[in-house]
C-alpha cells in the first residue's frame, strides 16, 4: 500500500486519469449487468431467482467500486505517504470483499442466464467460471491466487462484452 500511495503522490494527475479510467470502465460494466439481470428478473423467466439476487448484488458493487475510488482517490491528495498508504490499505480491504461479492453475482447471473437460454451459452460459462475464480482467489495466496483471478477479471470482460453485444444487438 505504501508503495502505491507514494506512486500516487508523485504524480497524482495520472493517478486520478487511471482511477477514473478504471474505476469508471469496471462502474459502467457493473451498472449494465444491474440492467440485464433486472430485465431477466423482472421478466419472470426460470431464472428469476438467481438474477434477482445478482440484481441486488450488483447494487451493492456499485457502491463498493465507488467507495474504493474515493479512497484510492483520496490518496492522490494526502498529506503524507503514510496517510496515502491508510487509505490505499482500506481501499484494498474493501477490494478483497468486493471480489468476493462480484464472484456471487457473476455466478449467478451466469446460471441465471444458463436457466433462461437467453442468451449464448458461452456467456453463462464465461460468467460461471469468472464468478467461482474470483471467489476461490480470495482463498488463494500468492501467485496462484493472483493467476487465478487474473483469469477471472479476463472471463468477466469477455463474458460483459459478448453480453453487452448480444444485448445491443437484440435490441435492434
Amino acid at each position: 500500500a505504501a508503495a502505491i500511495a507514494q506512486a500516487m503522490l508523485n504524480d497524482p494527475t495520472t493517478g486520478k486519469i487511471a482511477l477514473l479510467i478504471g474505476y469508471g470502465g469496471v462502474i459502467a460494466v457493473l451498472i449494465g449487468l444491474f440492467g440485464i439481470s433486472r430485465s431477466m428478473a423482472l421478466a419472470g423467466g426460470a431464472g428469476t431467482s438467481y438474477t434477482s439476487i445478482a440484481m441486488v448484488l450488483f447494487v451493492a458493487l456499485v457502491a463498493g467500486f465507488v467507495a474504493g475510488f474515493g479512497l484510492e482517490y483520496g490518496s492522490t491528495e494526502a498529506g503524507s505517504v503514510v496517510e496515502g498508504a491508510t487509505l490505499q490499505g482500506v481501499a484494498l480491504a474493501i477490494g478483497g470483499a468486493v471480489t468476493l461479492v462480484m464472484g456471487v453475482a457473476l455466478t449467478l447471473l451466469g446460471i441465471g442466464i444458463a436457466v433462461d437460454k437467453n442468451f449464448h451459452v458461452i456467456v453463462s460459462a464465461l460468467l460461471i467460471i469468472a464468478g467461482i475464480a474470483l471467489v476461490v482467489s480470495g482463498f488463494v495466496a500468492g501467485d496462484a491466487g493472483n493467476v487465478i483471478e487474473m483469469v477471472a477479471w479476463i472471463g468477466f470482460m469477455l463474458g460483459g462484452l459478448i453480453l453487452g453485444g448480444s444485448s445491443i444487438k437484440s435490441s435492434s
